[in-house]
């Protein structure tokens, strides 16, 4: 990877490795785990953990103190959306994406941090620590898993059984890819395993797509809402009911096959 535009983002990453080795040391799937969890359920349905909370304690810390003026937008910590709509920098993680898949001791959880600058991606660290692959993003700079350049698909059809879809049946069945957590699917969009990604936004927020986004657009990637509109981010709410990420060829195709 190329030497970062913000020299912190490099530290920033290594405390994003950090949150993921402590995710690591209490996940369940992890050989002579014994410890037991705490875990509650959330307004909306979704479980938070006790790992969730540790991972969010450790990256609020890191990014406190390399970034005192910015604004940090959690999943774990309320936030009123004017707050967050009224910040000009603002980070946007997700200490653990994916809660149930880690406690039911699989390997697509993933630790997500995003920058949103005037309501655009700026940045991006997608992490999936048991499988020990980081991807990061700046904006101008590229994209990069594991240090390595990533770039989307280049095929002007989807391919069959490639295409990500979540929380609802789409009108192309053949294409729909296996069921996997959603930060994992957008970084293979990114790094051209899958050609594109279709969620409805049932119960993900910002935090599951700030960070994506800023990789999947570096890497090349159309990311919009159902409309074909860009979509913002650091804004606090989400105002659309479908996010759509493709290799940019096949996205009207992708647009087309919404319920």
């Amino acid at each position: 990877m190329s030497q970062p535009a913000d020299p912190l983002f490099a530290q920033l990453i290594f405390s994003v490795r950090e949150a993921g080795a402590l995710l690591l040391s209490m996940w369940p799937g992890r050989a002579g785990q014994r410890e037991v969890l705490s875990v509650s359920q959330k307004g909306d349905g979704s479980l938070v953990s006790a790992a969730d909370m540790a991972s969010n304690e450790a990256l609020t810390k890191a990014l406190r103190s390399l970034y005192p003026d910015d604004f940090i937008f959690s999943e774990e910590v309320a936030s009123d959306a004017a707050t967050v709509f009224a910040s000009p920098r603002t980070w946007i993680i997700d200490p653990l994406d994916g809660t149930s898949a880690f406690l039911e001791g699989r390997d697509d959880f993933s630790v997500l941090v995003g920058l949103s600058v005037d309501h655009a991606p700026s940045a991006g660290i997608l992490y999936l620590p048991a499988r020990d692959e980081m991807f990061v993003a700046q904006a101008g700079q590229g994209a990069f898993r594991n240090e390595v350049k990533i770039r989307v698909s280049e095929g002007a059809t989807p391919r069959d059984g490639h295409v990500y879809v979540r929380r609802f049946s789409s009108k192309a069945p053949h294409l729909e890819s296996p069921m996997m957590d959603s930060g994992l699917a957008l970084a293979k969009v990114a790094c051209g395993e899958l050609d594109g990604a279709i969620i409805k936004m049932t119960t993900h927020r910002e935090w599951d797509i700030a960070a994506p986004m800023a990789i999947l657009r570096e890497a090349g990637a159309m990311v919009t809402d159902e409309r074909g509109v860009a979509i913002p981010v650091g804004t606090g709410d989400i105002a659309f009911q479908f996010f759509v990420a493709s290799n940019g060829r096949i996205h009207q195709q992708l647009l087309n096959i919404l319920p």
